[in-house]
């Protein structure tokens, strides 16, 4: 069986120490896999790292040789620049799995949108450059295997139940694809968010954008993870942004559930992308389904 693991960088630089680049590969080693990193991953040619059409040159080959999993190295910015310059029929005909998390969100939501095929999110190779926390990794494992999720005791802003299929992530990145081709077809579709480091504002604003743009009028349920130091520079808590988020989901007529442990936190889980997902307010579930292993 093909257990190869090709890092990429489609985002923002890391810069790891030897030790931190050792620990990645010994992590992912231990679990029986064959990481290596992609030609261009550390290389330095812009303020992003490599060029987007080196980026694009490891992510091309790597979905080329089908690589059983594609992993991304870091978040940050730098993965929307690439979506114009993809051959989206090489990886439509690709049996890799691709994993990632915060601005590669928007990759995957384009990557959906263009191949239909589901992905990983919630996890990034740097997330184990020490000890990964225990939720983070067994949750990684159990998605990678082809394992759903079930999440019980999870309270409501809207009342409901529905099916659909999981898209979303980061509300920053999802926001950044509205009037683009890349966006998914949101009939259907469950819309996860997430986000860190946003003034509630700006939060306020993102999902004003997202309802004025329709986008709440199409999809049939919406899930809502961690809103991580989304906090004003004078608050210590993030408690004005869960005020926001109650406020503007309360009069929704679609199921509206949040809590999930997903997002920027020291301790989330790593999900399915782009399977079905059911969510029952009345039981408090939501359940992802795993990934198909037929890709």
């Amino acid at each position: 069986m093909n257990k190869e693991i090709k890092i990429v960088a489609p985002a923002s630089y890391a810069i790891l120490t030897a030790a931190q680049k050792r620990n990645i590969l010994k992590s992912l080693q231990k679990k029986g896999y064959k990481p290596t990193w992609a030609k261009n991953a550390f290389k330095k040619t812009t303020y992003l790292g490599a060029s987007d059409k080196e980026k694009l040159a490891d992510l091309t080959d790597a979905f080329k040789k089908n690589t059983f999993l594609i992993m991304g190295m870091r978040g940050g910015y730098g993965s929307a620049r690439l979506l114009s310059k993809i051959n989206w029929d090489i990886l439509k005909k690709s049996t890799s799995l691709f994993a990632g998390f915060s601005d590669l969100t928007t990759f995957q939501n384009a990557y959906y949108a263009k191949t239909g095929k589901s992905s990983i999110t919630g996890i990034l190779a740097v997330d184990f450059k020490q000890q990964p926390d225990a939720t983070l990794e067994h949750s990684f494992d159990n998605t990678l295997s082809g394992g759903g999720l079930t999440f019980e005791g999870l309270p409501c802003y809207s009342k409901g139940k529905t099916s659909g299929t999981l898209i979303g992530g980061n509300l920053t990145c999802f926001e950044s694809l509205i009037g683009t081709p890349y966006m998914p077809n949101l009939k259907g579709k469950i819309l996860l968010l997430e986000d860190v480091g946003e003034a509630p504002y700006r939060i306020d604003r993102m999902l004003t954008h997202l309802k004025n743009a329709g986008i709440f009028d199409k999809v049939c349920g919406v899930i809502l993870g961690d809103f991580y130091k989304c906090r004003n520079t004078w608050e210590e808590t993030d408690q004005p942004v869960y005020d926001i988020l109650k406020n503007f989901f309360k009069d929704f007529k679609i199921p509206v559930m949040y809590g999930l442990p997903y997002g920027h936190t020291p301790q989330h889980f790593c999900l399915p992308f782009g399977t079905k997902t059911t969510m029952d307010t009345t039981k408090k579930i939501i359940h992802i389904d795993g990934i198909s292993k037929k890709r």
